[in-house]
C-alpha cells in the first residue's frame, strides 16, 4: 500500500513537471500571436495614413469635375460696326452726317450703343439733338423696337428741334436692316407728341 502511495504522488510531480515547460510554452504563443496582432495593426494603419497622405495618380478624374465646374463661360464675341449719327447746327435748319463705330455683344447692345453715339455731340462741334434724353429701355420683337425714354427739361427742344430730333432718330435705327418699325415710349408711356410740337406717330414705320 505504501508503494502504491509513493508511485502516485511521482506520477503527480512527473506530470506536474510537464505542465510547467507546456504552460510556459502556451504563454510565449499567446505573446507571440499578440505581438503578431499588433505589427499587423500598425502596418495597416501606417498603410491607411500612406495611401491618405498620397496625391491621386495622373490620369485620375478626381479633380476634373470640380474643374470644369470652376471654369468660366465664354465671353460672347464683341463686333464692331461703322454707322451713320445725324446732327444739325446751332440754327437747327438741316441735319449732317457723320461716321462712328460702336461695339456690342447681341441685338439690343447695338440698339443701346446706336443711342448712346447719337448722345455724344460730332467731332467737328456739332451738337447732338438727344445730347440730354436718357433711354430706360429698348426691346426688339421681330424688326419692331421700342425706345423707352425720358426726357427731362434740357432735352425738350422747340418745333424746328422736334422736327430734327425725329428724323434723326429715324435715320439712325433706319438703317439697320432689322428694323422696321419704331415706337417711341416717354417715361413708359405712349404719347401723343415727343416734345408737345409734333404729332408721334405709334409706331414710327419705315418708308
Amino acid at each position: 500500500m505504501k508503494r502504491h502511495v509513493t508511485t502516485s504522488l511521482f506520477s503527480v510531480l512527473i506530470a506536474a513537471t510537464m505542465l510547467v515547460p507546456l504552460s510556459a510554452c502556451g504563454s510565449r504563443v499567446e505573446q507571440e500571436e499578440q505581438q503578431q496582432t499588433t505589427q499587423a495593426g500598425s502596418v495597416n494603419k501606417q498603410n491607411t495614413s500612406t495611401n491618405q497622405n498620397q496625391p491621386p495618380a495622373e490620369g485620375t478624374n478626381s479633380n476634373q469635375s470640380d474643374a470644369n465646374e470652376e471654369q468660366e463661360p465664354p465671353k460672347p464675341e464683341v463686333k464692331k460696326e461703322q454707322i451713320s449719327l445725324y446732327y444739325t447746327d446751332d440754327e437747327m435748319l438741316d441735319l449732317h452726317e457723320q461716321k462712328a463705330e460702336i461695339e456690342y455683344s447681341d441685338g439690343k447692345q447695338k440698339l443701346e450703343a446706336a443711342f448712346a453715339a447719337m448722345k455724344k455731340d460730332d467731332d467737328k462741334g456739332e451738337p447732338s439733338l438727344w445730347k440730354h434724353a436718357e433711354l430706360r429701355s429698348v426691346k426688339q420683337e421681330g424688326t419692331a423696337i421700342t425706345l423707352d425714354l425720358h426726357l427731362p427739361d434740357d432735352a425738350r427742344l422747340g418745333a424746328p428741334g422736334e422736327m430734327l430730333a425725329l428724323e434723326a432718330i429715324e435715320k439712325t435705327y433706319f438703317q439697320f436692316q432689322d428694323v422696321t418699325s419704331i415706337d417711341l415710349l416717354v417715361d413708359g408711356e405712349s404719347v401723343d407728341s415727343l416734345m408737345g410740337h409734333m404729332d408721334l406717330d405709334h409706331p414710327i414705320t419705315k418708308q
